[in-house]
């Protein structure tokens, strides 16, 4: 169990790798600062659960858990979350959060990813932001996910340009 989660999480390292780099092909280096998002939610699927014939199976779940970025910033975020997982192991996911800083501002944002399940890469928007989350409204960000007993690790990557650093770190 632990080597398949080991190649799960190389999966997902190159899978952002190449997702980070195909972006700094598109944006100047010398005007753009890299945002990093870490979540570390803790999943409890129940009852929530309808199995279709063909093994294939739709389910929600809630998860919570901490949250920090690269710039200080640290807190506690909570999701709703939908899947679809079909009889081949291939999943659907959609998930709205809110999360909230040490300070208490807010930010909302949006989890969309089709791959396979336990693991995977997809896509997070910033949908609503307070203060100086503001910078990061309207963002589409590329992030990983990795399911581990009862938990994950979530890593999303943006983009920024070099002007928002001083807003996100005050």
């Amino acid at each position: 169990m632990i080597k398949y989660q080991n190649y799960n999480l190389i999966f997902i390292k190159i899978i952002l790798l190449i997702l980070i780099f195909s972006n700094l092909a598109k944006l100047n280096s010398k005007e753009t600062i890299e945002y990093k998002f870490n979540w570390y939610p803790s999943i409890e699927v129940k009852d929530n659960i309808i199995i279709f014939p063909d093994s294939s199976k739709f389910e929600t779940y809630n998860t919570n858990g901490v949250w920090e970025d690269n710039f200080g910033n640290y807190g506690m975020m909570k999701c709703l979350v939908s899947q679809f997982i079909s009889n081949k192991k291939e999943i659907i996911l959609n998930g709205y959060c809110e999360a909230k800083d040490n300070n208490k501002e807010k930010f909302w944002i949006s989890l969309k990813r089709k791959s396979f399940n336990k693991a995977g890469v997809g896509s997070s928007k910033y949908l609503h932001a307070e203060k100086k989350y503001k910078v990061l409204e309207g963002k589409t960000c590329p992030y990983a996910a990795q399911l581990i007993e009862g938990g994950g690790v979530f890593k999303l990557i943006c983009k920024l340009k070099k002007s928002n650093l001083n807003i996100l770190k005050n």
